[in-house]
């Protein structure tokens, strides 16, 4: 049996109209994963072109992640169109470049709001969609056997940040609501092991998504200093990730929950010049 096959599975993914939330849904997708996508941004015609390469189904939900009812309604949606959600990746993310010292309260709330409370809330849902599935399959109260795998998997998607900040951006907030996302990983992967739903995280590095061109393109000081900060002397490109996901999603890391992956070119590794 293929552990990284994900045929017959469904996949929600959060910020995956587009940049790296896209790259995932499209690494799982080329598993056999059909794919659920919310956001409040419109994919366009990249759900089309998904579903023409990989011949899976897929489906976007316009959703405000840090509203509980526009969640719940539409992770209910989900199971009624596919009958199950089984993988859950949360990349919806915001950050905003300011000073600790002038932070705004406009930052402060809408960056934890995204980045932490949309994580919760979407990861929640799922959770409670993997457990009706499995009381389904199980009948009594959902719990599973020792012999059990895997019920369901939960990426959370933290960021090298979380773990080291970097001299050329002031992005305090982000940082802590990332480390907040990293948090949740072992209590949840504690209270869920017994439905067999395993969470994980996986803490990227600098990435070189659409956003990142352009902030490179205005800021070149920026691009060579964020550059510089990893042992290969560039940024990662978003297709360097598919591998990882695909693992932390499928059969293949059935042993493994509670922890988060770091893929960050080496960025922690040393003591990297200072800008």
């Amino acid at each position: 049996m293929d552990k990284f096959s994900l045929a017959g599975k469904t996949a929600v993914l959060t910020g995956a109209a587009r940049g790296l939330g896209l790259e995932f849904a499209d690494a799982l997708a080329s598993a056999g994963a059909n794919i659920a996508i919310l956001d409040v941004g419109n994919p366009g015609d990249n759900l089309e072109k998904l579903t023409a390469k990989h011949k899976v189904t897929a489906k976007f939900y316009k959703t405000d992640v840090t509203r509980r009812g526009e969640v719940e309604a539409a992770v209910a949606a989900i199971e009624a169109d596919f009958g199950s959600v089984d993988i859950n990746v949360n990349a919806a993310g915001i950050v905003k470049d300011e000073p600790f010292l002038s932070t705004s309260d406009i930052n402060l709330s809408s960056t934890f709001s995204v980045n932490f409370v949309g994580s919760f809330l979407v990861a929640q849902a799922c959770a409670q969609a993997m457990v009706r599935k499995q009381k389904k399959a199980n009948g009594s109260n959902g719990a599973v056997g020792a012999t059990h795998t895997t019920n369901g998997s939960i990426v959370f998607i933290g960021s090298v940040a979380s773990h080291v900040p970097t001299t050329v951006q002031n992005i305090s907030v982000y940082c802590a609501s990332k480390s907040a996302v990293r948090g949740l990983v072992k209590p949840l992967a504690m209270e869920l092991a017994s439905y067999g739903i395993r969470v994980n995280s996986l803490s990227p590095g600098p990435m070189k998504t659409d956003m990142y061109k352009q902030v490179a393109a205005e800021q070149p000081a920026f691009a060579r200093q964020v550059e510089r900060e990893t042992l290969f002397g560039r940024v990662g490109n978003p297709d360097e990730l598919r591998g990882v996901m695909l693992f932390l999603c499928s059969d293949a890391s059935s042993w493994m929950t509670g922890q988060d992956l770091l893929v960050d070119g080496g960025a922690t590794s040393w003591n990297y010049p200072a800008a």
